[in-house]
Order: structure tokens, then sequence, then C-alpha cells
């Protein structure tokens, strides 16, 4: 099963509820002898073995994906809370705010939001009048966003891929916007506290790599790309700590293109799926 995002939509597989008291990864079995990796959303955990539990064979062999047998439903987190990225996205009465500059400054007191960040018909607009220098673009906040999920491991070397693709495009859009347009800036965090949830204090992140050449969502097109590489054959994880205490948290930065009226309208979404490979 695969870890899938949706930048207008999420879903990350996740497993049950995680004891309060020590890290299961130093009792299991079967990660205790194999190696896995674990995914964390604050709250609840699943498991990515290298034991094949389908055929009940060892392994997932090198350059092999690891595969979460216990397929529970869960979501991404907006970056820094707990808060699920589910339902963030405008609804099909709501925009991205706007911004209106002219001659380069800013024009002030022209947008009104209600308190949604989302351009609707509870806002207003101040008058202003039109000039050949006026310009108008997504407001910054509403052209980024970004979501994470934690993760930690135990007795494996492993990968993170990712593969992109652009569904239901509509209207302008279908042909103004393309993968290679969206911006992706992928990083890690060691430690923290997210909405109450902290992690990270017996985490190890040595030998992370973040896979340069990763741009954009054009760069993980066709067939899944490697965008992290975890090398420490221990793991993540560090003894004598809770699960909390041993994971860490992957962040992605999504910066929609700097729109402006001249690109159309129209809508789409995009689709990021991310998937754990075991590697030597």
């Amino acid at each position: 099963m695969s870890l899938s995002k949706y930048i207008y939509g999420a879903a990350l597989a996740l497993l049950c509820s995680q004891p309060a008291a020590a890290s299961f990864l130093d009792e299991d079995f079967w990660c205790r002898t194999y190696g896995c990796a674990v995914v964390h959303d604050g709250q609840n955990y699943d498991i990515y073995d290298n034991w094949q539990f389908a055929t009940n064979s060892c392994c997932v062999p090198i350059g092999g994906q690891m595969i979460d047998y216990y397929i529970r439903a869960g979501n991404t987190n907006i970056t820094g809370t707990t808060d699920r990225a589910v339902g963030w996205e405008p609804g099909s009465d709501e925009s991205f705010m706007l911004g209106i500059t002219q001659d380069g400054s800013t024009i002030d007191a022209t947008a009104f939001d209600d308190g949604d960040g989302y351009l609707d018909a509870g806002d207003t607009f101040g008058a202003f009048t039109l000039n050949p220098l006026t310009d108008v673009r997504l407001a910054g906040s509403g052209r980024q966003y970004s979501h994470s999920f934690f993760i930690t491991s135990y007795r494996t070397r492993f990968s993170l891929r990712a593969l992109a693709s652009i569904t239901n495009a509509t209207g302008d859009f279908a042909n103004t916007i393309q993968l290679g347009d969206i911006k992706l800036t992928p990083s890690f965090s060691e430690s923290g506290n997210d909405g109450g949830f902290e992690y990270g204090a017996r985490a190890n992140t040595s030998q992370i790599q973040i896979v340069s050449g990763i741009d954009d969502l054009g760069d993980l097109s066709g067939v899944p790309t490697q965008i992290m590489n975890f090398g420490r054959q221990q793991g993540i994880r560090q003894r004598n700590g809770n699960i909390d205490e041993q994971t860490i948290r992957l962040d992605f930065l999504y910066q929609m293109p700097d729109y402006d009226m001249s690109m159309g309208t129209g809508s789409l979404n995009v689709d990021v799926v991310f998937d754990f490979y075991r590697e030597p």
C-alpha cells in the first residue's frame, strides 16, 4: 500500500493507537529480526516490514517496495501541527486569495477576508482603479502549502520514493499548469513539539540524505523517484525511548507557480504517492 498525498486532499496509511510507555521496536519479532520502517501521524502508526507476510518469507528484495499489510486509513498533517491535512483545500464556492499590485506596490486595504483564508462570498474588495500597471496574482500564502508525517526505523536501510501526476485538470489549467511548474522542497525536522506531540528526543538523524536535483513535481513524473535516503543500518530509533521520541518529521513544501490571469481559469488535482523501498 502506498503513502498517498493529494495536494488538494490527502491520504496516508496508518495503523492502530500507539502505546504510551515504551517502543515496540526493540520487542517486535519481525522488526527486530528483519527490519522495518514506521510511519506516525502524532496519534497512530503503521509498520512497513522487510518480512513479506503475503508469502510468509524473507525478505523484500533490495530495491523492492516495503509493504504495509495492515492497510489502516489515516491522514498526513499540516506541518507544525497534528491537524489533519484533509479539508484544507477550497470548496467549489471558494478560491485562493488574490493580491493586487500597481507598479510593484501592493494596494493597501483592498481585500477583506472573512477569516477562512479563502476568497469567497464572505469577502469584499475595496474600490481601486485599474491601469496598465495593475497586476492581479495569487497572494503569497495562497501559493504554497506544506504537509508532514513522522517516521522511524529499525535495522534497515531504505529510501522514500515519490511519483507525481495531475488528474482532473479543467479549463485553461489543463494547458497552462504542468507538474514542472509546481515547486517541491523536501526537508526533515530532527525534534520538536507539534500540537503537544513531542518527537525526536531519542532519534538518530545521521546518514539521512535529501536527494539533489528534486526541485519540482516534474522531477517525480513517470516512475517512482528517490527523494530521501536513510542509510543508517541500525535505523533512526535509539534504544530506551518510546516511539514518539524515536521519530523524526518529514516535511514537503509545495509552491504553485506565480499565477496571473493570463494563465486563465480552471482546476486540477495533483497526486503525489510516496512509497518506502529497501536499500542495500
